[in-house]
C-alpha cells in the first residue's frame, strides 16, 4: 500500500482538512490547550518515517555499511516467513486499565525506505510524576491538540504496516517483555478503539529468549535492556526509556540473542504466538 494512501486514510480517520506531514517528532511543540478526555477536533500534528540502511544482505557477500546483517539462516524453501518489526512503547505507568501508551516505534528488520515509525501518543490524561521521571514525557508534552490520539494513529499505524508485509505472509512483532508489558498495552488500546489486531500479526518476547540463553551462558546475569545492552557491548543512541532509542537497542540485542541461541527464522517463527494467546497471559 502506497504512502500517499496511508496519508488519505489518516486525513480522512481524524476528519482535518489541514495536511499530515510525516517529518521529524521534535521534544518542543508550540503553544496549545491541554485536551480533555474524549474531547474531539480539528488537529495536526506530525510522525516520523525514516529511511535506514538494510539490516539483511544487499548483495552476496556484503552488507549495508555500518549495519551488521541479520543472520538468520534458512531452513525453508521461503526466504521471508514473516516481516520481522521489532517495536517499544513508553506508558503512562504499569499495565492497568486506566493507563495508556504515550509513544510509539517501530522498525522493520528488513530495512529500506521508510523501515521505522515513531510517534508520541496523546493518552487523554494526566502522565504521573513517575512516569515523567522515567521516560520524560510529560503531561505537557502529549495531552495537546497537535500530538495524535491512539485512534488517529491506528488507520496510518495498519496501513503502515501492510505496506511493509510481504502478500500473503505474517507479521511478526518483537519486543522485549512483550508478554506483561507491550501486548497487553496494545490490546487495551486496540479494543478501546473497538478494533481487532490483524489476524496475521504474531509476537515473540524478546525476555523468553534472553531467559534462555540465560541457561546456557554463565555470564549473562539479568536480563533487562540495559543488563543486556552491557554484555553485548551496546550503547543507547538516544535517552533511555525512550521507544526508538530502545527499539534500536533491542535490534542489536536481538540480533546477538538469535545468533547465540542459533535460531534459524524457522525456530523464531515455531516461538511465536498469536495475539490472543498473550491476553490470556495478561488477564490472569
Amino acid at each position: 500500500m502506497s504512502l500517499v494512501l496511508c496519508l488519505n486514510l489518516l486525513r480522512n480517520n481524524i476528519r482535518s482538512s489541514c495536511p499530515v506531514r510525516f517529518l521529524k517528532q521534535h521534544a518542543g511543540f508550540s503553544s496549545g490547550k491541554l485536551l480533555q478526555p474524549g474531547t474531539y477536533e480539528k488537529r495536526h500534528f506530525t510522525t516520523k518515517l525514516t529511511d535506514t540502511a538494510s539490516w539483511h544482505k544487499t548483495e552476496l557477500g556484503s552488507c549495508s555499511p555500518a549495519i551488521p546483517p541479520l543472520w538468520l539462516q534458512q531452513t525453508s524453501g521461503h526466504d521471508h516467513p514473516a516481516t520481522v518489526l521489532v517495536f517499544d512503547i513508553e506508558t503512562t505507568g504499569f499495565l492497568h486499565v486506566d493507563n495508556r501508551i504515550v509513544e510509539f516505534a517501530l522498525r522493520d528488520l528488513s530495512g529500506g525506505k521508510n523501515c521505522t515509525f515513531e510517534t508520541l501518543i496523546n493518552p487523554e490524561r494526566c502522565v504521573p510524576k513517575h512516569a515523567a521521571e522515567a521516560n520524560n514525557i510529560t503531561t505537557e508534552l502529549v495531552c495537546r491538540s497537535d500530538v495524535p490520539r491512539f485512534g488517529d494513529i491506528l488507520p496510518i499505524l495498519l496501513a503502515y504496516v501492510q505496506s511493509r508485509q510481504s502478500p500473503g505472509k505474517p507479521v511478526l512483532w518483537i519486543a522485549h517483555n512483550a508478554k506483561l508489558f507491550d501486548i497487553p498495552f496494545v490490546m487495551q488500546e486496540f479494543e478501546r478503539c473497538s478494533a481487532q489486531v490483524p489476524a496475521d500479526w504474531l509476537f515473540v518476547d524478546s525476555l523468553c529468549l534472553a531467559r534462555k540463553l540465560k541457561k546456557l551462558d554463565e555470564n549473562i546475569g539479568l536480563v533487562n535492556l540495559k543488563a543486556l545492552g552491557k554484555h553485548y557491548k551496546i550503547s543507547s543512541k538516544g535517552p533511555s526509556h525512550r521507544a526508538m532509542p530502545d527499539v534500536q537497542v533491542l535490534c542489536d540485542i536481538f540480533q546477538n540473542i538469535t545468533l547465540d541461541l542459533k535460531l534459524t527464522r524457522d525456530d523464531l517463527m515455531n516461538e511465536a504466538s498469536i495475539f490472543y494467546d498473550f491476553r490470556k497471559v495478561s488477564r490472569k
